[in-house]
Order: structure tokens, then C-alpha cells, then sequence
């Protein structure tokens, strides 16, 4: 089985690295691995350099424009060339540009994941402008679905039934759930807590306003007691504090294993991977139940996972009730279902399985 994967920024010109480029990094490799004939036509951004470094046969292909009929050419040459059984296109101007390069091939299966939900953007959009630029968005995906049928992936129930109740898209919608990472530790016993310790409190993720990176801040000066650490990077400037340290990008595990507490404050959520990565670790997480938060965290609510409404007087309460202390074995408990339920291997077989039910 041969299977083409597509990803690229759009032409948006914001190269960024979140939760689905991360997946895709991971992924594709670990489809090579076993057995499967791998080929990615992605941006020559990390996500192309995670890629070759990984020994996939890899090529650049990209957009350069929000509608580019260049790259849809190339796109069809591509398939041409590589005669892949199946083409699976990761985020929306990749999924629009597959459908139209694909719209007079039928033989070939096509699966789009769009990883997020286009309502749930407009929804959350701060400007009239943003919100008519995300309902064009709405009503082109829309439209490209119909031009070219397809299967969907919904990486979370949220997602799903977004697609369902208000695109009203009802055939062909597969719910495979993002995995933890590839070499994601084990859960270990959670370590008692050293009185008189300043509690840390974390956030990892892109640097964007759909993230809440904005209220980080203002949570901060309502904790003085605590130690916060910003990790990521985008387009969002965070007002400094005297206890908020901005760390850059880095190795979540080793973040995660170091605080005692992350907050999640996001506006648009599909998933919530940084949620899932703390609680398979057994640390505590604030999270504002976007989208897919809820139901990444339901499984851990009142023990490892608290909710929060979307002002810095509540979300410092909900650290604080967080950082009160959870019994250990009960931490152990949470994490290890986590560990078992979001395998990594699990979710390549679930991609592998729908592969070959569309042969």
C-alpha cells in the first residue's frame, strides 16, 4: 500500500509547528516503518526537515496563496507520477487543494483531516473582517466536499459532530483521536510535593490569541505565590510579570515532568494534545473545555483536569484548587488509563485500518 501525504501552510506565510504538524512528524515515519510505502509533499519548514531527517522520501510542494492553481497542478503531476492508493491531506489548504487536484480523478481515495473546526473559529474571531474571511472558508470547504467526495477524519467527537450538526456533512466521517507522541514516557509514580516549594505553573503551546496566550499575564499577577513558565512560540507577545518566565520552544515531556500544573486557556480547541501529554503524566490541568478539551479531559475531571471560565480571577482559582494536592495513586491512576487509551500504536493501526477499507 502506497499512500501520498499533503500538508502545507496555505500561503498564509505563518510557518508554525502545533499539535498536527507534530502528529505528522511521527506518524508518516512510523507508517514507513511498518511496511507501509510512504510519500510527503509538505512545506520546507520543520515539518519537511522533521520529515527527511526520518528517512522519508519526501517532497516540496506548498502553497502560495490562499486559492494557488499552480500548486494544484503540481499536485495532480504529483499523483500522476507517484500513483499513490491513497492520498491524505492534513489541514484546510491542503484539503481544498487535494479536492480540486483530485476533482476529475475518482479512482484514487482521498482523506482529508482538517484537525479543528471552521464554526468554532468563526465563533471566536475578535473582528467582522475575521469572521467573513472564516465564513468564505466555511462555504469553499463546503462547496470543494461536494466537487470531491471524500472520507473525513475527526480527530476528536467535537469535531465530528461539528461537522455533522452544522456543515451538515453526514457520510463518510471516521474518528480517529490523536495519540500521545511515538516516545512518550511511561506514567510513573506521582512524586509527593515538597512543602514550602513555590508551585510552577505551565503553558505550551503556539503563541496565538486562540490559545488565551493573552490571559497568561494577567493569571500570573493574580498568583504571586507561583512560578509560571510560557513555553512555545508565536505571533502573540506576552506582557511580562515578575514570576512569568517565557522559555521558547521545547521537549514536552521534560516541561511537563517539571511543573505542577498546566493551563490550557484556549479559545479553539479541536483536541487538546498538550492536555493529554500533562495527563498522561499524571500533572494537573486547567483547561477552558473548548471543543475537544472537554472530552480529552472528562476522563480525569475532579481528580487531574479542572475547568475554568475565560477570566484570570478564574483561571488563578482553578490553579489553586489544581495545586492543592490530588492522592498520588489516584494521579498514577488517571495517567496510566491516559497512557493506554491514547497509545501511539493504537492510532497508527486505526489510520492503517481506514487505509485499507477504502482499497
Amino acid at each position: 500500500m502506497k499512500v501520498l501525504f499533503v500538508c502545507t501552510t496555505g500561503g498564509s506565510g505563518r510557518r508554525q509547528l502545533g499539535g498536527a504538524e507534530r502528529i505528522l512528524t511521527e506518524i508518516i515515519p512510523a507508517h514507513a516503518r511498518s511496511g507501509v510505502e510512504v510519500v510527503a509533499a509538505t512545506s520546507d519548514d520543520e515539518v519537511g526537515s522533521e520529515l527527511r531527517a526520518a528517512g522519508v522520501p519526501w517532497v516540496e510542494l506548498s502553497a502560495t496563496s490562499r486559492i494557488d492553481l499552480n500548486y494544484v497542478r503540481e499536485l495532480r503531476r504529483l499523483v500522476h507520477e507517484v500513483k499513490p492508493d491513497v492520498v491524505c491531506a492534513h489541514l484546510l489548504s491542503a484539503a481544498m487543494h487535494a479536492r480540486a487536484a483530485l476533482s476529475t480523478e475518482r479512482r484514487t481515495p482521498l482523506v482529508v483531516t482538517l484537525h479543528n473546526s471552521l464554526w468554532q473559529y468563526r465563533d471566536a474571531a475578535s473582528s467582522l473582517k475575521q469572521k467573513a474571511a472564516i465564513q468564505s472558508n466555511i462555504t469553499l470547504d463546503l462547496a470543494m466536499r461536494r466537487l470531491r467526495p471524500h472520507a473525513t477524519v475527526a480527530v476528536s467527537e467535537f469535531e465530528a459532530d461539528e461537522l455533522r450538526n452544522r456543515g451538515h456533512v453526514s457520510k463518510n466521517i471516521h474518528l480517529i483521536p490523536n495519540p500521545l507522541p511515538v516516545t512518550w514516557p511511561a506514567p510513573t509514580p506521582a512524586a509527593e510535593p515538597v512543602v514550602g516549594r513555590r508551585p510552577v505553573v505551565g503553558f505550551m503551546g503556539r503563541l496565538e490569541l486562540e490559545k488565551g496566550v493573552d490571559l497568561l499575564s494577567e493569571v500570573a499577577s493574580h498568583l504571586p505565590e507561583a512560578d509560571f513558565k510560557v513555553a512555545g512560540a508565536g505571533s502573540v507577545p506576552v506582557a511580562g510579570q515578575p514570576n512569568l518566565e517565557l522559555v521558547g520552544r521545547v521537549n514536552a515531556a521534560d516541561f511537563l515532568r517539571g511543573i505542577d500544573c498546566l493551563v490550557v486557556p484556549s479559545r479553539v480547541e479541536s483536541f487538546g494534545l498538550s492536555a493529554l501529554e500533562a495527563l498522561s503524566l499524571g500533572v494537573p490541568v486547567v483547561h477552558s473545555g473548548a471543543g475537544g478539551l472537554a472530552e480529552v479531559t472528562r476522563h480525569a475531571t475532579g481528580t487531574l483536569a479542572f475547568r475554568a471560565d475565560l477570566t484570570p480571577a478564574a483561571i488563578a482559582g482553578s490553579i489553586r484548587e489544581a495545586t492543592a494536592g490530588t492522592p498520588p495513586e489516584r494521579r498514577e491512576a488517571v495517567a496510566k488509563w491516559y497512557a493506554e487509551e491514547y497509545a501511539f500504536e493504537r492510532c497508527v493501526q486505526r489510520w492503517q485500518d481506514l487505509y485499507r477499507s477504502l482499497l
